[in-house]
């Protein structure tokens, strides 16, 4: 232990300087003032100081101060031949560890000296503890913060991901609703569009609102309702499900109880539609981090409405200057005029007989007057041509399926629209072109539009040949499949033909 002994009476500083270290103590330095003691701590680290009361240029009090000003655990033991109950209880007051009285034995000094010092351990030993508690404490909230962060970025891409992957509208609608429904925990939200006449709120997905449906206008909104809509950027704005909804509505989907937490949707700073989480009255109060998470939300869905819609119009002005092309071709062409109009009508109507999902139905739609595109590839004298084709040329004509393919290469067309313009002149067994595909190797729609391109084209007059009457195609359909035609597509095509035409197919 390294110990300061401050004490003007230099005979009995060295006599406890020699006790001390007989003692093995690490080292003992005597100060006979008040200023040699303050030096030799300011220069020097101690475990102890003994300090006499009364010193030639102090009083012991003042270098005990000094010495509790800077380090308030350093045991410091006061001194004096003349003490008074005034006096100790000074000393204590002022931070002394204790108080010995001249004459003191050596024996004493020791039993002070052990003492204080384990009591210093001791207070050192618990500010270490308490030390590593607070450090406890604060990584538990740098852990527990550091958790909410990794939750709440993993909710965030989470969110993205279910908003990018959505292929249509329909998808992110009914995307956007599920993921309020989960941020606000409950199961009854709505996805609302503003119409141009911004008068009516216009439900297009929803869940756990019984019997809703698709554009089903249930919400009447006031110019005061939409400013306040349309008011700022921050959080939603809560009204009573009654203040906004039409009675037989508010009865409808149970929503007596229930507040509105209306979170605007815009585009360029324009209102376009709410999402509209209805909570019970008396348990409405959402999280702050989940708040956070319905901003980014409704950001970024509106972001992806947005995108999506200049994505459809770029892709449907593309669309229509194909299908302009491919008119201006078949103009060229009296005898084949509106003929992809009349496949696409045929494939679409033999599309539904087969029971297709939607999806197919609508590529349908969208690719099937594109499938002889290619044929801007080729030049007029030879598709015009009122003779027999050379070899030649007809290898040329073949290529008109991969000309077209390549012309739309970057639409984003899906693997099934694409295969429509490459494949629709492959055969059931094999011997069609470009690539000799057989069988179900086909895509379903290319072979769909394999049996109407057919059909068309026999009931076709060109300047080749007279046109055949529907009776006769509709023989060489039967006779060709298993051959040219898949079986199942040209036997629902017959049926098609046969039946009488529905609105709704043409």
């Amino acid at each position: 232990m390294r110990v300061l002994i401050v004490e003007d009476d230099m005979f009995l500083g060295e006599v406890l300087r020699d006790y001390l270290q007989e003692l093995g103590h690490e080292k003992v330095v005597v100060s006979s003032t008040g200023g040699e003691g303050a030096d030799a701590l300011a220069s020097d680290t101690f475990d102890c100081v003994f300090v006499d009361l009364n010193l030639p240029d102090m009083l012991g009090f003042e270098l005990l101060d000094t010495m509790k000003s800077r380090d308030s655990s350093l045991p410091v033991i006061m001194m004096s031949g003349f003490p008074t109950m005034e006096y100790t209880i000074e000393a204590m007051r002022k931070g002394a560890s204790d108080f010995l009285t001249k004459p003191f034995t050596l024996q004493q000094l020791a039993l002070t000296l052990n003492r204080v010092t384990k009591e210093r351990s001791l207070f050192l030993e618990n500010v270490r503890l308490k030390l590593e508690i607070e450090a406890r404490r604060q990584l538990e909230i740098v852990n527990h913060q550091l958790a909410e962060r990794v939750r709440e970025q993993t909710r965030l891409f989470e969110i993205s991901r279910e908003i990018d992957k959505a292929g249509s509208n329909e998808n992110l609608y009914h995307g956007v609703v599920g993921l309020s429904s989960q941020l606000t925990n409950t199961h009854k939200v709505g996805f609302f569009l503003l119409p141009p006449e911004r008068e009516n709120l216009v439900l297009i997905s929803g869940q756990g609102l019984n019997g809703s449906s698709a554009c089903f206008p249930c919400i009447s909104i006031d110019a005061g309702q939409l400013r306040q809509f349309t008011a700022g950027d921050q959080g939603p704005v809560i009204l009573p499900a009654q203040a906004l909804m039409e009675p037989d509505a508010v009865a409808r989907w149970g929503l007596e109880a229930c507040v509105a937490s209306c979170w605007p949707l815009k585009i360029r700073g324009e209102l376009f539609g709410l999402i509209m989480a209805f909570l019970e009255n008396g348990n409405h109060e959402i999280p702050p981090s989940e708040m956070k998470l319905m901003d980014f939300l409704t950001k970024k869905a509106s972001l992806a409405i947005e995108n999506m819609a200049l994505y459809e119009s770029l892709v449907a002005n593309f669309y229509g200057i194909l299908r302009s092309l491919v008119n201006a071709l078949e103009a060229k062409d009296p005898y084949t005029g509106k003929h992809s109009e009349r496949v696409t009508g045929y494939a679409v109507r033999t599309a539904r007989v087969l029971g297709c999902e939607t999806a197919h139905i609508e590529a349908l739609q969208t690719t099937g007057h594109l499938h002889d595109l290619g044929k801007i590839g080729i030049a007029d004298v030879i598709l015009n041509k009122p003779d027999k084709l050379t070899f030649e040329e007809y290898k040329l004509i073949q290529q008109h399926p991969v000309i077209g393919e390549s012309i739309v290469a970057d639409l984003g067309l899906s693997r099934e629209e694409a295969a429509i313009i490459r494949h629709h002149h492959e055969r059931w067994d094999g011997r069609g072109y470009p690539d000799g595909l057989a069988g179900k190797d086909i895509p379903l729609l290319a072979r769909i539009v394999t049996v109407a391109d057919a059909f068309d084209a026999m009931t076709s007059k060109r300047a080749y040949r007279a046109s055949m009457s529907h009776a006769d195609a509709l023989l060489e359909v039967t006779e060709n499949r298993g051959k040219q035609f898949d079986p199942e597509i040209a036997d629902a095509f017959v049926e098609m033909i046969k039946k009488p035409t529905n609105k709704e197919d043409t």
